[in-house]
Order: structure tokens, then C-alpha cells, then sequence
């Protein structure tokens, strides 16, 4: 359960994350786009007033203002200039109100700003408008207020950080609340297969001890055939059940050494050559030499065998069956491939659910139970990889990745 109460305190941190994200970059985006508006509002105002900001009395278009608190200190409080074209070439600069620029760099500026012909933008901390007789030109500074913007940015940003972690905190120490209900029923369920697999081996141990003897009285006949089969069908399910159980009760597993995958597939492979031959598959084997790999080799070779033993399952007669081993720098590939009837509606990521049978072809005429891709998953996540099943038009593909990066070690009475 530490990965589900991992999952919950991600899915927090990621949600709060984004939340706080979105709402500064909304803020930061509406008060840059009030400051704008501001700014244009203010080089129109001056560009109708022939370079100057009008006293409040005097300004023809009062509503454009009066959400801007502006009063007869305005003029005095604001940092503009502008710089008018003439006839012959002349040039009036007005630099009045701001100290900062001199009339040879307004007039560069002015001239960069015409030669762009647009009729408002930026330039570096300035507003700028171009009259509309193309005239005049007006830069308004707002430097200050978008300092602020970005100032008041940062300062939530800092708060997010800060709220984002109190509460990443507060919910790793409530996830423990949270996923009890979760842990105890996992635990309950888990140990009902346990008790329920042990109770069921009495009986199924008294029923094929009476069978054989009915056998060993009245001789071999159907209905003692069958009683056997589904006997020993029934003692193996509960055998992948509990090995199934065991596999989820540990997050990591132990006896770890190294392992040849090449020469423990090829093994794997040679015990089903037969059943292979049978079916007059053909059959290609791509095993890169002396694979080796940290991991359980008991784990391995289950890991092996069941994938092996599902493709001679379910291979067409006279289909293909390929494996293919290879090393790379992180991770170790295995993949198997044999010809098969592939429902192409099904979906084969369900395939490594407990009893899951993709199509009405996967019957237990087959002898499988839907438990030994469950118990192949779970090897494979415990040895740091992935497994997926891949459908094609002609078969089923089983492409397992595992770790390279393992340490070998041996714990004693972790795991029987």
C-alpha cells in the first residue's frame, strides 16, 4: 500500500501544483493586460491633446479614465514623452516629463517605432502609440507597475511553494488514514485466499486419495479420469493462487543473484519442444549469448516458463513461435511471439488480470486458470520492468523488459 499512499500524495502535489499555476499565470496575465490597456488609453489621451496630459477638467473623453482614478495630480505623477513630426523635416520633442530620456534618444526611438508601422506595442519599458495622422509618436513609462506585476508574481509564487508543501505534508501524514480502509481489505482478502487454499487442499487430497483407490479396486474408468483431472486442475489453481499472494505481499524481492537468462530460456524452451513439434510449429529462437541479469532465479524461470507455456497453449498448428533475447545498457529484453486467433476488439492489457479470457478461444479446455500472466506481471514488476501483450494480425506478441540495475544480495526467510 506504500505505492497507493505514493500515488495519492503525487496525485495531491500534482493537482495542487497546477492549480496555484494556472491561477498566477491568470493574475499575472489579467494585471499585464489591465496595465496595457492603461497604457494605450493614456498615449490616446495624449495623442488627442497634442503631446500633453490634459487636466482632468479639460479631457473630452471622460468615461475612458474614471475607472482609472484619474485626477488633476495625473498629469504631474506621469512619465511620458513624445516626439512630433513637422514639415521640412523639423521635429518637436517633448521631454518634459520624463528626465530619464533626452531628445536625441526620443527622436531614435520615435524613428524605430515608425519604421515598425504599427500603430501601438512595446519598446523596451515603453507604451508607444503612432497618431493617427502618423505625426506624432508617445511613449508612456510603466515600468514601475510592471515591476509590481512582477513582484507580486514572484511573491505568490513563493507562497504557492510554500502552500503546495504544507499541504503535500499534511496529506502524506492523512494518506495513512486514507488507504487503512484500502490496506485492511487488500489484507483480508489476501489472507481469505490463503486460509481458503489451505482448506481446499484437505479435501482435494482426501478425494484424489479415494479415487485412486477406486482405481486400484474397480480399475481406470471415465468418470475416475475425470474426477483426476479436475482434481488436479483444482490443486493447481490454488498453487498459482497462493504463489500469486505471496508475490503481492513483498514490495522487493530477495535471493537476488545473478542469473544466465540466455542458457535459462533456452532450457525453458527445450522442455516444450516437444508439444512444439507436435503441433508442427515452426519454431526461431534469437538469444543474444551469456545474458545476465541480478534477479530470483526461481522467479525467472516461473517468469520463463509461464510466458513459454502460454504461447504452446494457444500457437495455431503449423503457426510460429519466435524468442528473442537482448541486453541493452538499462534494461534487459524478452520477447515472445507465436501465431494465434486474436480477437481484435479485445483489450489485451486486461490480459494480466486474475481469470481474465480475452475471447470464447481461451476456455479451459487450454488448462490455463487466467492466473499465470497475473503471476508473471507481478515477477516482472518486482524485478523493476514492464510487460505488455502486443496483438497483431496474425499473432500475439509478449514483450517483457527487465532491470538491469538490480544488486545481487540474499535475505534469509523473506520469501518461501
Amino acid at each position: 500500500m506504500k505505492k497507493l499512499r505514493r500515488k495519492i500524495v503525487l496525485g495531491v502535489f500534482i493537482s495542487a501544483t497546477i492549480v496555484f499555476a494556472l491561477t498566477i499565470l491568470f493574475v499575472s496575465i489579467f494585471l499585464n493586460a489591465e496595465i496595457t490597456r492603461r497604457a494605450d488609453a493614456m498615449t490616446e489621451l495624449i495623442a488627442d491633446n497634442q503631446g500633453e496630459v490634459p487636466p482632468k477638467s479639460e479631457i473630452n473623453k471622460p468615461s475612458l479614465f474614471n475607472i482609472y482614478s484619474y485626477n488633476e495630480d495625473s498629469p504631474f505623477r506621469m512619465r511620458y514623452f513624445a516626439v512630433k513630426y513637422e514639415e521640412n523635416d523639423h521635429v518637436v520633442v517633448y521631454v518634459d516629463h520624463n528626465v530619464s530620456i533626452d531628445e536625441g534618444k526620443a527622436v531614435a526611438m520615435a524613428d524605430i517605432v515608425k519604421m515598425s508601422n504599427l500603430k501601438t506595442g512595446d519598446y523596451n519599458d515603453f507604451r508607444y502609440r503612432v497618431s493617427d495622422e502618423n505625426d506624432m509618436v508617445i511613449f508612456v513609462d510603466y515600468t514601475y507597475e510592471y515591476n509590481a506585476v512582477d513582484l507580486l508574481t514572484l511573491m505568490l509564487s513563493l507562497l504557492a511553494v510554500v502552500f503546495i508543501v504544507l499541504i503535500t505534508v499534511v496529506f502524506w501524514f492523512l494518506s495513512n488514514r486514507i488507504v487503512k480502509p484500502f490496506e485492511e481489505n487488500s489484507r483480508m482478502q489476501k489472507q481469505f485466499i490463503t486460509d481458503a487454499s489451505h482448506e481446499i487442499k484437505t479435501p482435494i487430497a482426501i478425494i484424489s486419495a479415494n479415487a485412486e483407490v477406486l482405481a486400484y479396486k474397480n480399475g481406470e474408468s471415465e468418470w475416475l479420469n475425470n474426477i483426476t483431472t479436475q482434481v488436479t486442475r483444482i490443486s493447481e489453481l490454488v498453487g498459482e493462487l497462493l504463489t500469486l499472494n505471496r508475490l503481492e505481499e513483498v514490495d522487493e524481492i530477495s535471493d537476488i543473484e545473478a542469473v544466465n537468462l540466455s542458457e535459462m530460456t533456452e532450457a525453458v524452451c527445450a522442455d516444450f519442444e516437444e508439444v512444439f513439434r507436435a503441433k508442427n510449429v515452426q519454431t526461431s529462437y534469437e538469444l543474444q549469448p551469456d545474458v545476465t541479469i541480478n534477479g530470483n532465479t526461481d522467479q525467472l524461470k516461473r517468469l520463463v516458463s509461464v510466458l513459454v507455456e502460454n504461447a504452446s497453449k494457444y500457437v495455431t498448428d503449423e503457426g510460429e513461435f519466435r524468442v528473442k533475447l537482448n541486453k541493452e545498457l538499462r534494461h534487459t529484453t524478452l520477447s515472445i511471439y507465436n501465431t494465434c486467433e486474436v480477437d481484435q476488439e479485445a483489450d489485451y492489457k486486461h490480459l494480466f488480470d486474475r481469470f481474465y479470457r480475452p475471447d470464447s478461444s481461451r476456455t479451459s479446455s487450454t488448462g490455463g486458470h487466467g492466473i499465470g500472466l497475473s503471476i508473471a506481471k507481478r515477477i516482472t514488476v518486482l524485478h523493476g520492468g514492464s510487460i505488455e501483450a502486443v496483438p497483431s494480425e496474425e499473432g500475439l506478441t509478449f514483450n517483457v523488459k527487465l532491470s538491469n540495475r538490480l544488486k545481487a544480495h540474499h535475505k534469509k526467510g523473506s520469501e518461501k
